[in-house]
């Protein structure tokens, strides 16, 4: 009888023992896994902090682009060149918005006459948005200073229009460093503009900064 009791004893700490091993290894596994899941999130963390720009400064992008053009019919000759910084701030995920100003130069020769030098500004706003890659839809509003020719009389005269601007374009180069980029844009203001000899599709080709 004592010796089955000491059996009984020898079990019940032998079980105590499994028990509380047991208990200690899924406590130990319970305290690897939340070891692991910290390491997880640190790591996640730190990837959408480089990710997602942090301050006013680090949101911004830098852009801009030139055009030169030269072109001749019917007796005239034309010259045009153009500047048109832009700036950009990230507002959430792809889509950023910023100011937008234009420069263009124009002079128009004919034959057996002085040339003629016409300026325009052009200042707004635009909002672009990343679609798929490099590949982005962009949308202007802006107000244009102009001078043009009339042809009757031969005297320059200055306007200023509305621009409002819709279209697409490419930018190569990776997220956040150096890129060039070529867009397509229609001008609504122009297109519904009865009087005018210009055409609402502008090509724009330009290079980019942290965009």
């Amino acid at each position: 009888m004592r010796f089955n009791k000491h059996i009984a004893t020898l079990l019940a700490f032998t079980l105590l023992i499994f028990i509380s091993q047991t208990v200690s290894a899924q406590r130990r596994d319970r305290e690897r896994e939340r070891d692991r899941e910290r390491n997880r999130e640190k790591v996640r963390n730190k990837k959408e902090e480089k990710e997602t720009p942090k301050g006013f400064a680090a949101r911004l992008w830098y852009g801009g682009g030139v055009n030169i053009g030269f072109g001749g019919l019917n007796g005239f000759t034309s010259f045009n060149f153009g500047v048109s910084p832009m700036i950009g701030y990230k507002i959430i995920g792809p889509l950023s918005a910023g100011p937008r100003i234009a420069y263009d130069f124009n002079s128009l020769k004919q034959r057996g006459f002085k040339s003629i030098s016409l300026h325009s500004f052009d200042v707004g706003a635009f909002v672009r948005c990343r679609i798929f890659r490099g590949l982005f839809a962009q949308a202007e509003l802006s107000n244009e200073w102009y001078q043009d020719l009339d042809y009757f009389s031969g005297e320059k005269y200055n306007d200023n229009r509305a621009n409002q601007r819709l279209g697409l374009g490419w930018n190569f180069g990776e997220p956040g460093g150096v890129g060039s980029e070529i867009s397509v844009l229609y001008n609504f203001k122009i297109a519904n503009d009865i009087d005018t000899y210009r055409n609402p599709i502008e090509y724009r080709f330009g290079f980019t900064w942290k965009f």
